[in-house]
């Protein structure tokens, strides 16, 4: 009986548990008999780079994935079992990876709150005083009527934050959260989650990111790749293991040798200084939009070869401005230049020199990554005969082969 009474006050302290779990999309191995068991209240990250099965892993645990292979269990029961599945999932809140993947953008700010809120089923009193209590701490009180559509790209995050938390889950999955999200805003973003845990301590986070520091800073980690377990425990085990300072040598000294033996440091040499003509030159641009003032009296000059960084907070006017640069918006005041001349939408000669690449999900989600290479190739004309020679350099620059006959809408986010 004591043998018995000890599984059980296991069984009930462990929140999620993976046996040997497998998941192929197609031809793709995204997870490969990996086991794990997570303890309920801790906050867990997975960590790792694009497309070794974080997300995979996710999405089993929170129900939004059908479980091929292996047993997964989430709060006590399978997730095979339709009848748990169904019961447990009010008491899941699940992020999924992307911009706002999780709203309306058709609604405001408030609009997408409520309707998450009369899902949960809270009356009118406990709704307006949990949204208050939200847009307070990640700074949406001042767009609350505001179309999800139109917020930046760091706001949506914070909306889909928001979202996910209107009820009290017991378990938060968070799949790369504070992607796209300035350092102030993901500061915020994790001080409203421990002050949530300090009031719901049995609340399970699991956490999917590509920023380290903020993997240093949660209870448990689970190091990935190529659908693999890694390692598993704290920062500082994980550290000590590998004999490393930081859990970015950790993580390179986990992979396979024959996937690390070509890493070497980043090393960007100086600019070469040619005194042309500028790049870029802005004089004084401004854009409105109605009575708000998105971008106020900006003036810059960019020369060429060198690498020009906008830093500021979401909602600061950083994508406005490059819409401007490239002719995708007009200046309300002021005047921009690309390559010494006035910068102009219907000039495609000059936005031909122009690499644009947006912060919202610019592919063609129903074509394949193939597809999509060759379309962007004929829209800017490039010649016929060497359309194929400059798909195949990319691809095997930035590792695209493996996904060419996937869809885009399909592939990791960092993929």
């Amino acid at each position: 009986m004591a043998e018995s009474t000890e599984d059980t006050v296991r069984t009930d302290r462990i929140a999620i548990r993976l046996d040997a779990v497998s998941h192929r999309y197609g031809k793709v191995m995204a997870l490969d008999e990996i086991s794990l068991e997570i303890p309920v209240g801790q906050t867990v990250g997975f960590i790792g780079p694009d497309g070794v099965g974080k997300s995979s892993a996710l999405a089993l645990i929170s129900g939004a994935r059908k479980v091929q292979h292996g047993t997964v269990e989430t709060l006590g029961g399978s997730m095979s079992d339709a009848k748990h599945r169904n019961a447990i999932l009010p008491r899941i809140a699940y992020m999924p990876q992307g911009l706002g993947k999780n709203l309306y953008m058709d609604l405001t700010v408030r609009e997408n709150l409520e309707f998450f809120g009369r899902l949960f089923g809270q009356g009118k009193h406990e709704r307006d005083d949990r949204i208050a209590r939200l847009v307070e701490a990640t700074g949406l009180d001042p767009f609350t009527e505001r179309p999800a559509g139109k917020l930046s790209g760091g706001m949506k995050q914070k909306l889909g934050l928001c979202c996910a938390l209107i009820h009290d889950p017991d378990i938060l999955i968070l799949d790369e959260p504070t992607t796209g999200v300035d350092p102030l805003s993901r500061q915020q973003f994790w001080q409203l989650i421990d002050a949530i845990r300090q009031t719901q301590r049995d609340m399970t986070v699991l956490v999917a990111t590509a920023y380290m520091d903020e993997a240093a800073r949660f209870d448990r980690l689970i190091a990935m790749n190529d659908g693999k377990v890694l390692a598993t425990g704290t920062a500082d085990e994980i550290l000590a293991r590998t004999g490393t300072d930081t859990l970015e040598a950790a993580f390179i000294a986990l992979l396979p040798e024959e996937e690390r033996k070509g890493h070497h440091t980043l090393s960007i040499p100086p600019r070469t200084v040619h005194g042309e003509t500028p790049a870029i030159v802005a004089e004084h641009l401004t854009k409105k939009f109605g009575d708000f003032t998105a971008v106020d009296d900006v003036s810059f000059r960019i020369e060429k070869g060198e690498i020009f960084g906008f830093l500021g907070s979401n909602g600061c006017g950083k994508t406005t401005t490059m819409k401007m640069l490239t002719g995708l918006l007009n200046a309300s005041e002021g005047m921009a230049e690309l390559f010494g001349k006035p910068v102009d939408g219907q000039d495609i000669a000059l936005r031909n020199r122009v690499g644009y690449m947006s912060q919202a999900f610019s592919l063609y989600s129903e074509l394949t990554v193939m597809q999509n290479l060759e379309l962007h190739a004929h829209l800017f004309h490039l010649p016929k005969d060497q359309i194929k020679n400059r798909i195949n350099e990319l691809s095997k620059r930035f590792g695209l082969g493996p996904y060419h006959d996937d869809l885009s809408a399909r592939l990791p986010l960092g993929v």
